[in-house]
């Protein structure tokens, strides 16, 4: 006997794997974006710059305005996919419960069907046993 709900299981084994690629994918966008921020603020802690002049200092200050500027726009993103790597994971748990639920249900249906093949199996061997003894007690 199949199992009724085969088809669900399937769409949900599907979905599931599709949840652990997206967490598995937020998870490395989330990473880069960390290391990410974390060059820019290396990049900002390196600028020590000997200044000469007031072009210079010019200069050095429009870098690291930009470089502040980056690097808020990075803490940004990495706020972002820290977000999305939060609701991906929480997807794929929600998608594993349900294809757990689903593969519960299957067991049990694979149980109880074993067990009614077996009691059909004893039934007839008892249909059998008994017609052969009435057989072979006609037969006597």
């Amino acid at each position: 006997m199949t199992f009724p709900l085969a088809g669900l299981l399937r769409v949900r084994s599907a979905q599931e794997r599709v949840a652990a690629e997206q967490a598995s994918r937020a998870r490395t966008e989330r990473m880069q974006a960390e290391e990410a921020e974390q060059g820019a603020v290396t990049s900002l802690a390196d600028l020590g710059v000997q200044i000469e002049d007031a072009s210079t200092l010019m200069a050095l200050a429009a870098a690291r305005a930009a470089g502040r500027s980056a690097l808020s726009d990075l803490q940004t993103l990495s706020e972002l996919r820290r977000a999305e790597e939060a609701e991906a994971t929480a997807s794929h748990v929600e998608a594993r419960r349900e294809l757990k639920g689903l593969e519960r249900l299957e067991h049990s249906h694979r149980a109880e069907s074993e067990k009614a093949e077996l009691r059909a199996e004893q039934a007839a061997l008892d249909e059998i046993a008994v017609v052969r003894s009435l057989h072979d007690g006609s037969a006597a």
